[in-house]
């Protein structure tokens, strides 16, 4: 018999996470080839709305970390763990209780089709509203829409 293979958790990780990000984008480029942009976005966003799977994930991350508060700095908190998590490279420009915008220079999600570009926002609204329902969200820059950068604003009006 042979032993057991053992494999460092980095590995995993990496295994993991490349296959999310590869079955989503494979999903969304397919969905797209066979119905066309506006349809893959729309059952994207049913897709992360089923059984509150966005809101659940949102949740959780709050609940593990121990992050209190709904104001922004506590959406900027969850991204924190978010960015690590994916491998994401950011630099939050802004950091306030009513104003966030970070610059993404390294996303492991962009998309190759300019047209699908919108996908990340239907998600990132998704998080901003379930740790305070006020909160808005622009995405001004998309490296999916060809910009150089992704640049992210969470604001929560007073």
């Amino acid at each position: 018999m042979a032993e057991k293979v053992t494999l460092p958790c980095e590995f995993k990780y990496d295994y993991a996470m490349r296959g999310y990000v590869n079955t989503l984008r494979a999903w969304l480029y397919v969905t797209r080839e066979e119905y066309g942009a506006a349809t893959a976005l729309k059952l994207y966003e049913k897709v992360c709305k089923i059984d509150d799977r966005a809101k659940g994930l949102t949740n959780t991350i709050l609940k593990i970390f121990k992050l209190e508060g709904n104001d922004v700095e506590t959406i900027g908190q969850w991204f924190d763990i978010w960015f690590e998590l994916c491998g994401m490279e950011y630099t939050w420009l802004e950091l306030s209780k009513t104003r966030a915008t970070a610059k993404i220079t390294k996303c492991v999600w962009k998309t190759g089709y300019k047209d699908l570009s919108g996908w990340c926002s239907i998600w990132l609204n998704i998080i901003g509203e379930t740790i305070n329902p006020k909160a808005t969200f622009e995405q001004p820059k998309r490296m999916c829409a060809g910009d150089p950068y992704c640049e992210l604003v969470f604001k929560i009006e007073e």
